[in-house]
């Protein structure tokens, strides 16, 4: 039986009117630098700081690379890429041999060892999005979804990837969503 529900409820950081939504957890730009770089001991680090960074970034197809690249030219960055890679975990293990800086969304799993994360701002504001659950507004949202909705909010506002990085970041703006 294919009644839309499996095909209605999605996990995003896009809103827009059509969609009914429930705010979840932020989502920010981090550097991920080995733990010897200087780089390390800064609460935070601005795009401008990264001009001469050697930057290790996710391909193009990752939003966080493009709220990055966004925010590089709002700055006039044009900082030298080292490498492009779909995978983060790689993108990491590079920067923890000393070989630039990753530039990785929050909710990534970072190592534990050998790395420091300093969130990336734009004018002092972190980088970054809301993570959201969202469905079509207009569609009929059954009970046992808003229900597991309501769940999924619970668990995932104590227990959210890059919590312990994200606490350190003055807050996101939230997104104004639908009612």
């Amino acid at each position: 039986m294919d009644d839309g529900v499996e095909k209605s409820l999605v996990l995003t950081t896009v809103s827009n009117e059509m969609l009914a939504a429930r705010l979840l957890f932020p989502v920010c730009i981090l550097a991920v630098v080995a733990s010897s770089d200087p780089l390390g001991h800064r609460s935070s680090v601005e795009v401008a700081d990264l001009a001469d960074v050697p930057l290790l970034l996710l391909q193009r197809s990752f939003a966080s690379r493009g709220w990055f690249d966004a925010e590089c030219h709002h700055a006039n960055v044009n900082p030298p890429i080292v490498l492009e890679s779909g995978a983060p975990a790689t993108l990491m293990a590079l920067a923890a041999s000393g070989d630039g800086a990753a530039i990785v969304p929050s909710n990534v799993s970072i190592p534990r060892n050998g790395v420091k994360t300093i969130p990336v701002t734009y004018r002092g504001m972190p980088i970054g999005r809301w993570m959201l659950a969202a469905w079509d507004g207009r569609r009929f949202f059954p009970p046992f979804a808003q229900q597991f909705v309501d769940e999924l909010v619970t668990h995932i506002r104590r227990n959210y990837p890059g919590r312990d990085v994200t606490k350190r970041v003055p807050p996101l703006r939230r997104p104004k969503l639908a009612e």
